[in-house]
């Protein structure tokens, strides 16, 4: 009888622990086919879209016929959004104009794009479940 409580006492304490899950993401590029695809994952909309440092998580992948592909393990079950840019002289950072309009192709997951502005962390979020995930958007 005593087994039997203590088991009960931790199963009602201990939390089984949950997988973590996996992100897919292609990136299509359209237009120049060389160079690298900068991408970043936020989990908030702190430093969304465009803030590296504020990322979760940042990878750079070389274009291969016209795409670039990124797995990232270990993530939560929950919220993300995605930037990316075409980085075609490989340096780390976008070109951008006087008025700071990017000059290198860019997009975020969902394909969303606002025409004067950035897109909000909720218009490109996506829902990671547990099982894992496979997105794809195209730089434009």
């Amino acid at each position: 009888m005593e087994k039997l409580m203590v088991f009960i006492f931790l199963a009602a304490f201990l939390k089984p622990e949950v997988p973590d899950s996996s992100l897919s993401i292609t990136v299509y590029v359209t237009a120049q086919q060389k160079g690298l695809i900068q991408l970043l994952v936020f989990d908030s909309p702190e430093g969304f879209p465009d803030q590296p440092q504020k990322a979760i998580r940042r990878e750079a992948v070389k274009i291969e016929n016209g795409k670039a592909f990124f797995h990232f393990k270990d993530l939560k079950k929950g919220e993300y959004a995605i930037s990316a840019f075409h980085d075609q002289d490989g340096d780390g950072k976008m070109r951008k104009n006087i008025f700071g309009i990017p000059k290198d192709p860019y997009g975020f997951s969902n394909d969303v794009r606002n025409p004067f502005s950035p897109p909000t962390f909720q218009s490109a979020a996506i829902q990671l479940p547990t099982d894992g995930l496979t997105i794809s958007f195209t730089l434009l």
